[in-house]
């Protein structure tokens, strides 16, 4: 064997496993790093900011839609009763119509009395025309006030539509927003729960790769074992150079020992190498099935949640939020629709105090008409009381006087009716009007706060889109990494083989130089034979392995301690 062959070999290992265990050493760390930012974190920290805004979006109209159904039933009431106060209204406007028709028929019987009487009744007969006259006023005031009175019910039963269709549009904004945050939060919620899971899977890695970091311990160990094997090689003398038989001799004994030593250190060396194999390969077998569960559980979330996902399309993230941006063009619908109806509202409000105005106006004009009318009657009766002529329609106008009073209550009765009408309407529009203007502003603050939601969650979506088009648990270095570590545990493995290479054809140099020896002291008659140079002595003496003291103390003639741990060598 060519010992300057095996020295170089030696050498050439001892950098090539100090060049594994450095990467190791660079790897590991890196590999420790390398799980603080991922496709994983980002796509759980967009879900979160989700999440969030999805909770943010509906603080305002949680407050606004709650007992919003109440808030109207006040109105509703008062309305309904205003509804059958106009009908009282209704009854007495009959009253006057049909007094006034009777009234119109009386006057024309007395007309056709005071034509037959000729010249003496020609002054009754004037009288008569303007009760004639009068009547017919009454009924045509009595019909337009009939008129302004259907109006007036019409557009409160108007307004009672539309606060029923105000609360309707309310009630659906109220449920729609609460469906969709509430199919947004579930699709959080669902979408979240894999992605924690793989991130716990993935994150228990981490405590696996440091303890594979065990094995760096034993690099000191080796390298200095190394150190020593490459010194003793250094130390090999070639014993051809030596003339003397006994010089030989002692070269011989003295290679000999140092190659044992080199030997045993060897030996040591491969246990202590396969001993940090055995750690790393332990200890990266769970690394790589946790690695292999965690990227099954990422293939089946890509296949279950994203864009393109077929066979569960329920459960994709992009569709359901597509679904909820569905529904929020509904839900501006009904906020278009809501600002539609309160435009309504503030016309029908002020046709309601037109119209009620309009009927008092009305009764401003009835009221001279039935003074004028009592002013006539009044004639009437002077004219029949001293006119013998017109004694026969003495009853007529008796029943004239009586309709003219029945009239005058009505009207009484009625002017307070729409004088109480018109204050209390007055003041329940302007708190409607109020309450209106409240819920204007809160659904504008409500619209606002969604809009601005589903413009964020727009751009979420898309963040979230494109994260799951690359969706990965560790970042890209990782994986290369790791695949560096399992080439860098292949090549510790292959070193393995070639430590029982070396320590073979150590063995058989050990061997031919004891058949050398051998040989040389049957030739010099010796059967025992101890090294004679000092020199060589005082050379073994210059180091100590502890693991082998009682090898070096063989060598040199001297007694050594003995208890250090196998592998801890100390150079002088």
């Amino acid at each position: 064997m060519n010992l300057q062959n095996l020295s170089t070999e030696i050498h050439n290992q001892s950098r090539t496993i100090e060049d594994v265990f450095m990467n190791f050493s660079r790897e590991f760390p890196q590999l420790l790093g390398s799980g603080k930012s991922s496709t994983l974190d980002a796509l759980l920290e967009t879900l979160q900011t989700l999440e969030n805004e999805n909770n943010l979006s509906g603080r305002t109209e949680t407050a606004h839609f709650t007992n919003y159904e109440e808030k109207y039933a006040g109105l509703f009431k008062e309305l309904n009763e205003k509804i059958q106060n106009l009908s009282l209204i209704n009854t007495d406007i009959s009253h006057i119509k049909n007094d006034s028709e009777e009234m119109e028929l009386i006057a024309l019987n007395a007309m056709v009395v005071s034509i037959k009487s000729g010249d003496k009744g020609r002054a009754f007969s004037k009288i008569t025309e303007n009760l004639q006259q009068l009547s017919s006023s009454m009924i045509a005031l009595s019909a337009r006030l009939s008129s302004e009175e259907s109006s007036l019910i019409n557009n409160v039963n108007t307004l009672k539509d539309l606060f029923q269709e105000i609360t309707s549009c309310q009630h659906n904004i109220s449920v729609i927003s609460s469906k969709e945050m509430k199919k947004i939060s579930d699709c959080i919620v669902r979408s979240s729960l894999p992605l924690q899971e793989m991130k716990q899977l993935s994150q228990s890695v981490y405590p696996q790769i440091q303890a594979a970091m065990e094995g760096l311990q034993l690099q000191d160990i080796i390298k200095q074992a190394f150190d020593h094997v490459i010194m003793c090689f250094d130390q090999f003398v070639d014993d051809d150079s030596v003339e003397h038989n006994e010089e030989k001799l002692d070269t011989i004994a003295f290679n000999i020992s140092l190659s044992e030593i080199a030997q045993d250190v060897l030996k040591d060396i491969g246990d202590h190498l396969k001993r940090a194999s055995d750690i790393f390969s332990q200890k990266w077998d769970v690394v790589e099935n946790i690695l292999n569960q965690t990227e099954e559980k990422r293939n089946d979330y890509v296949h279950n949640f994203s864009h393109s996902a077929t066979s569960s399309g329920e459960l994709s993230i992009v569709a359901q939020l597509e679904s909820a941006t569905e529904g929020f063009q509904e839900l501006l619908k009904y906020f278009s629709q809501f600002q539609g109806i309160q435009k309504k509202v503030v016309t029908v409000c002020r046709n309601i105090i037109d119209r009620a105005h309009g009927m008092y106006d009305v009764f401003g004009s009835l009221r001279p008409v039935i003074s004028r009318l009592q002013h006539v009657r009044i004639l009437q009766q002077i004219e029949v009381s001293k006119n013998d002529a017109v004694m026969a329609v003495k009853d007529l106008v008796t029943d004239m006087d009586n309709l003219i009073m029945d009239s005058s209550n009505s009207l009484d009765t009625m002017q307070v009716t729409i004088e109480t009408f018109i204050s209390e309407i007055g003041e329940m529009i302007s708190v409607f009007t109020k309450t209106m203007a409240d819920d204007n502003a809160k659904m504008s603050e409500v619209r606002t706060e969604k809009v601005a939601f589903f413009n964020s969650m727009q751009s979420l979506q898309d963040r979230i889109y494109s994260l799951m088009q690359h969706f990965t648990v560790y970042p890209p270095e990782f994986k290369q990494q790791c695949d560096h570590v399992n080439a860098m545990l292949g090549q510790l493995q292959s070193i393995q083989l070639d430590f029982n290479r070396m320590n073979g054809q150590i063995t058989n140099e050990v061997q031919r130089l004891s058949n050398k020896k051998t040989d040389f002291m049957h030739a010099m008659n010796l059967h025992n034979y101890e090294i004679k140079d000092h020199k060589f002595k005082e050379l073994i003496k210059k180091f100590t392995i502890t693991a082998h003291k009682e090898a070096a103390g063989k060598i040199g003639g001297f007694e050594v301690e003995s208890g250090s741990a196998p592998g801890d060598i100390t150079f002088f």
